[in-house]
């Protein structure tokens, strides 16, 4: 009894120990509970503090710190500081944080409502200032918001906007494409026949659970509505729009034969060639024929296509020569071989022949090509061998005896638009030409034309003039992107010789009349297969950024990859510039520079990128650093970025996947640019045209004209891109075609 006593003596402290401790524990939480809410009334207080400050980075902080409390008092906070009229409704960098932060929020009415409002107003509306180039970034942020948000109403806003056009209702429709709702009731609603515009939007969604409501507008009484559903249904692969479609082409109203046309094009009907011919030869619809007709190229329609391409506008010929050279058959080889002599449209023309797979093409080319040979006309010869390599380039099935027709070209008596045409097709072919180019325009150069003697290896060499020639360097230059960067490596050598003697130097500000500098701009393709900027120093680099023109973009890649005290000023203003391709360029070489605080240049830099381009190079860059700073943007740029492209790329680097450009000759295409002078006087001035072409991967090429003023580019993957040449000085400006 005494042990039992002594030990229910023990027990007893224990648990009132055990009621102290939990007693102690509810104060602990209550009191954690309380410094949380005052930290959050305190966070509101001081974010409120920032916003009203005068200084807009300041108000930038303010945004920022209120969305990381993310209570109800602080979004209610920042919505009451947007109101219209108010600094912050002012300043477009302060709307777009506001609906980033507001993104996360939408399922609150009055968050709702500011983002319906950002959708639908446009820019230097009353009381939200003057137009900016973030207008539209924040009109397709918010509609991004919306449509991630998913809920009755916001789908709701959007399909409202659709309906209502404009660019509002493209910004809605991007954002659905984006994140489709989770039902096809949410864009619809109730309604037995929705809007035509929401008919139309559902064939462009491509979502098939559309099917069943666009049935039921087909099968209505409204023909407008007939119409439209039948389309969209032919663009989800319905064939049961087959039958009417056969019926509206014996209406006469060309908006109904135009719809069933187009949906005898997409679903391959055996009528779809007779209906687009139809409309090639309508004098209201050829336009619309020409559209359905690239969407469906067939022989049959050639004929057509050569009707009625003196009818067209001008600018719309060279691509109706496209189609026909996509169409094939004996009409369109025919048509297109009586283009090339002496037409607007003989680069076109070549284009088009080049491209069409075929025996009877090639035969077409290389018949051509023997009886050019036989007369004094070198343009048109000159034609038919960029033809000729182009088909090479392309389908790998040049016409017979190519090489030798190019190599005699080369000899000193040639002229320089012929040397440069030959030197673009060897190079391109696999020739040493390049190489052979490089070393007689560099200062050994000479040393190595006199030890050269006739051994074996020289003799199964191309035949070229060993005098530096500038023309000729540049072709065979672009000529090798057709093997991949890797076959620019001969210009590595001669860029690094030109900077480091000086010799470029004495011309920082891209002389393009002086012979050095052209050998230069060509020497500086050697950068895109050396992203640090090889041997060329840091104080060349800058000059060459700083200073625009066709070498600038490259230099600013190569230039940032060196980031550091020294040139984190230059950069700064390069990426505060007004040159989009240098921004982006700066972009992709902060991606591999050394500094770690080199990741808050590109964050920095993406948060108000109003340019696309720009902040896909932006997330490259980002992909490739591994600072704890990428996340938050990466993540950003998917949830929230306007951009597919963005979007994607984010996507891949959250993912870990690489974003760099391959070095291998993965692209085909070959770009081909004609630069015409619109007075004759001005001739002179095409030769040699520097400029630069953006390819489609974002990459900025340094390139200059033939003598001739053609311009061909091989390497350039699938998409779009850019091109842009220097001002002529005297009157008499050139176009390209």
């Amino acid at each position: 009894m005494a042990l039992l006593a002594a030990l229910a003596s023990i027990i007893a402290p224990a648990e009132a120990q055990a009621q102290v401790q939990a007693t102690s524990g509810e104060s602990s939480t209550h009191a954690h509970g309380s410094g949380a809410s005052l930290r959050a009334n305190v966070g509101v207080a001081v974010a409120q503090s920032l916003l009203s400050s005068s200084d807009p980075p300041t108000r930038l902080r303010g945004i920022t710190r209120l969305g990381a409390l993310g209570t109800p008092e602080a979004i209610d906070q920042l919505l009451e500081a947007l109101e219209q009229g108010s600094s912050l409704g002012r300043d477009p960098r302060a709307r777009l944080e506001a609906v980033r932060v507001l993104a996360a929020h939408t399922q609150r009415d009055p968050v709702r409502q500011l983002l319906t409002r950002e959708l639908n107003e446009g820019a230097g509306a009353p009381g939200r200032g003057a137009a900016s180039p973030l207008s539209e970034l924040i009109r397709e942020t918010a509609a991004l918001a919306l449509s991630r948000a998913g809920d009755k109403r916001s789908i709701s806003v959007l399909t409202s906007a659709i309906v209502q056009g404009g660019a509002p209702g493209a910004a809605a429709e991007r954002a659905l494409r984006a994140h489709p709702p989770s039902s096809i009731d949410l864009i619809v609603g109730n309604k037995k026949l929705p809007p035509l515009e929401l008919t139309r939007f559902l064939g462009d969604l491509g979502d098939l659970r559309a099917v069943e409501r666009l049935r039921r507008g087909l099968a209505g009484a409204d023909v407008a509505a007939q119409l439209a559903s039948g389309l969209a249904l032919a663009k989800l692969g319905d064939e049961v729009a087959l039958e009417p479609a056969r019926g509206w082409l014996r209406k006469s109203e060309p908006r109904t034969l135009s719809v069933a046309a187009e949906i005898l094009v997409h679903l391959g009907a055996r009528e779809a060639p007779g209906a687009v011919g139809a409309l090639l030869r309508g004098e209201t619809t050829h336009l619309e024929g020409l559209r359905l007709a690239e969407m469906l190229p067939s022989p049959s329609l050639a004929p057509l296509l050569v009707q009625v391409l003196p009818g067209l506008p001008e600018e719309e010929r060279p691509r109706a020569v496209t189609v026909l050279g996509r169409t094939g058959g004996p009409a369109a080889i025919k048509a297109l071989r009586a283009l090339l002599v002496q037409s607007p449209l003989a680069s076109a023309a070549a284009f088009a022949l080049a491209g069409m797979p075929g025996e009877p093409a090639k035969t077409t080319l290389a018949t051509l090509l023997a009886e050019a040979n036989q007369g004094n006309d070198r343009a048109y010869r000159r034609l038919l061998l960029r033809a000729s390599i182009l088909r090479a380039l392309l389908l790998n099935d040049p016409p017979a005896g190519l090489e030798e027709h190019l190599r005699p070209m080369l000899a000193p008596s040639a002229s320089p638009a012929d040397r440069a045409v030959a030197a673009f097709g060897l190079s391109a072919m696999g020739s040493s030409v390049l190489a052979e180019m490089a070393r007689a325009c560099s200062s050994s150069g000479a040393s190595a034309r006199s030890s050269d003697g006739p051994s074996s290896s020289a003799r199964s060499r191309p035949r070229v003039d060993r005098a530096c020639d500038p023309p000729v360097l540049q072709a065979a230059a672009r000529g090798a992107l057709a093997r991949g960067a890797t076959a620019l490596e001969p210009l590595g050598a001669l860029l690094e010789e030109l900077t480091t003697a000086g010799i470029s130097a004495q011309h920082p500000t891209e002389d393009l009349d002086e012979p050095p500098t052209r050998v230069t701009l060509t020497a500086g393709l050697a950068l895109l297969n050396a992203p640090d900027g090889g041997a060329v120093p840091t104080s060349q680099l800058s000059a060459w950024a700083e200073a625009g023109g066709a070498l600038a973009p490259l230099a600013a890649r190569a230039l940032a990859s060196r980031d550091d005290k020294v040139v984190r000023r230059t950069l700064d203003r390069l990426l505060e510039g007004s040159d989009p391709v240098v921004r982006a360029h700066v972009a992709l070489g902060l991606g591999r520079a050394p500094e770690p605080d080199s990741i808050s240049l590109l964050t920095t830099a993406y948060r108000f990128e109003e340019d696309p381009y720009v902040r896909r190079a932006l997330i490259r860059g980002i992909s490739r650093r591994t600072e704890a700073q990428r996340h938050a943007t990466l993540v950003l740029a998917h949830d929230l970025d306007p951009d597919p492209s963005v979007r994607s790329l984010a996507r891949a680097a959250l993912e870990g996947r690489p974003l760099d450009h391959p070095a291998s000759p993965l692209a085909t295409g070959v770009l081909w640019i004609t630069v015409v002078p619109n007075d004759p006087g001005a001739t002179t001035q095409i030769s040699e045209r520097a400029g630069r072409v953006v390819r489609p991967d974002g990459l900025a090429l340094p390139v200059a004209t033939d003598p001739d003023g053609t311009l061909l580019v091989p390497g350039v993957p699938p998409g779009p891109g850019a091109v842009t040449l220097a001002s002529a000085v005297a009157s008499g400006e050139p176009k390209t075609r």
